[in-house]
C-alpha cells in the first residue's frame, strides 16, 4: 500500500495498552497469506532455512491459501527441517479475511505479517527482538530482492514503508504495511482483526494500523528487514498502483480523509524515475476514480455499520 506523505490522522483513543517489552522467537507466529503464488511460497521457506538456524525459528509459520488454483503446498525438502509449517485455507476473497484465518489460529503472543511476493533476511525476526518498547505494532524494513530499474525504483520511492508521525516529540508510523509488520495478538483482538469488508489487496493495512493507533502506539523496527520480489514487470507495476488507488479512495471513505493522488516529484532525478512517477500517479489516479464511480461496491464496502473479522 502507497501514500506518499503523512496524512496526520489522528485516531479517537479508546485506551492505552501497553505490550510486553521482552520476548524471544518462540513468540511469534508468521501469518503469510497467498494466491496462486507457489513459487512466492518456496521461495520464502528456502531462504528462510537458509537465513535462520533453528534457535531463531518462530513457534510456527501459518500460510494461509486464499483459493489458490492448484493448491499451494510445502515442498518435501522444506517440510521436514524441523520449522512448524502450516497450510489453512480460506475460500472468502481478499488478504484480511486470510489474516484474520491464520490469527484465529495463531498460537504465539505476537504475529508476524508478511507476504508470498517477500524474501526474509537474516534480520526477520531478531530486528523486532531489539525494537521492543512497549508498543503494540511494529512497522519492519522493506527493501527491493531485484536490482532490476523498476526494483530499485520502489525502493528509492519507500513505496512499502509507512510515513512518519510525530506523537509527543518520538517519531512514529502512521500505520503499518503488512509486507512486514509485527502485532501484539492482544491488541488485534481488541480492534476486531482486520476489516474483512475491504476485499483488495490495499488499504486493509491502512485501516489496520489506524485501528491499532485507537488503543496503544506503533513503533519502527527498522533492522527487522524482508525483501520483496518486485518480478511483475511493468505490467505489474501498473495492475498494483491501480489497485493502490483503490485502496486511498476506501481508506478516505473509511475515515473521511482528502486523498486524492496528486502529481509528485521522484526521488531520483533520472529520466527513468520521472517516467515511473507518471505512470505511478496516472494509475493510482485512474484507480481512485474508477473507485468512487463503482456505486455498487461503494455500497459493499462502506456499510453503515462495517464489522471485523475476529
Amino acid at each position: 500500500m502507497t501514500l506518499l506523505s503523512a496524512l496526520g490522522f489522528q485516531p479517537r483513543k479508546r485506551e492505552e495498552m501497553i505490550a510486553p517489552t521482552s520476548i524471544s522467537c518462540i513468540d511469534i507466529s508468521i501469518v503469510l497469506p497467498v494466491k496462486n503464488n507457489q513459487k512466492g511460497i518456496t521461495l520464502f521457506l528456502s531462504e528462510f532455512l537458509k537465513t535462520h538456524s533453528p534457535a531463531f525459528y518462530p513457534r510456527e509459520i501459518i500460510i494461509v491459501d486464499n483459493a489458490s488454483q492448484p493448491p499451494i503446498i510445502i515442498p518435501k525438502a522444506l517440510a521436514e527441517r524441523g520449522l512448524s509449517i502450516t497450510i489453512l485455507h480460506c475460500d472468502a476473497p481478499g488478504p484480511a479475511c486470510a489474516r484474520n484465518v491464520g490469527i484465529q489460529h495463531a498460537q504465539s503472543e505476537w504475529i508476524l505479517f508478511t507476504d508470498s511476493d517477500c524474501v526474509p533476511s537474516p534480520t526477520f525476526l531478531s530486528g523486532y527482538i531489539v525494537a521492543m518498547n512497549g508498543s503494540v505494532g511494529y512497522a519492519g524494513q522493506v527493501k527491493a530482492w531485484g536490482k532490476d530499474r523498476l526494483s530499485q525504483y520502489y525502493e528509492s520511492q519507500y513505496i512499502l514503508i509507512p510515513p512518519t508521525l510525530d506523537e509527543d516529540w518520538i517519531t512514529r508510523p502512521e500505520y503499518i504495511i503488512t509486507a512486514n509488520a509485527l502485532v501484539w495478538q492482544t491488541a488485534l483482538r481488541a480492534i476486531g482483526g482486520f476489516n474483512e469488508i475491504i476485499t483488495i489487496a490495499a488499504g486493509e493495512d491502512i485501516d489496520l494500523g489506524f485501528r491499532l493507533r485507537e488503543v496503544g502506539s506503533l513503533s519502527y523496527a527498522p533492522i527487522a528487514c524482508v525483501y520483496h520480489n518486485f518480478n511483475d514487470g511493468l505490467l505489474g507495476f501498473i495492475k498494483r498502483f491501480v489497485r493502490y488507488g483503490k485502496g486511498n479512495k476506501i481508506i478516505s471513505q473509511l475515515y473521511t480523509l482528502d486523498l486524492t493522488p496528486r502529481k509528485f516529484q521522484a526521488k531520483h532525478s533520472s529520466v527513468c524515475d520521472w517516467i515511473l512517477s507518471r505512470i505511478q500517479y496516472a494509475c493510482l489516479a485512474w484507480g481512485y476514480r474508477n473507485m468512487e464511480s463503482d456505486a455498487q461496491e461503494k455500497e459493499r464496502i462502506w456499510p453503515a455499520n462495517s464489522s471485523n473479522g475476529l
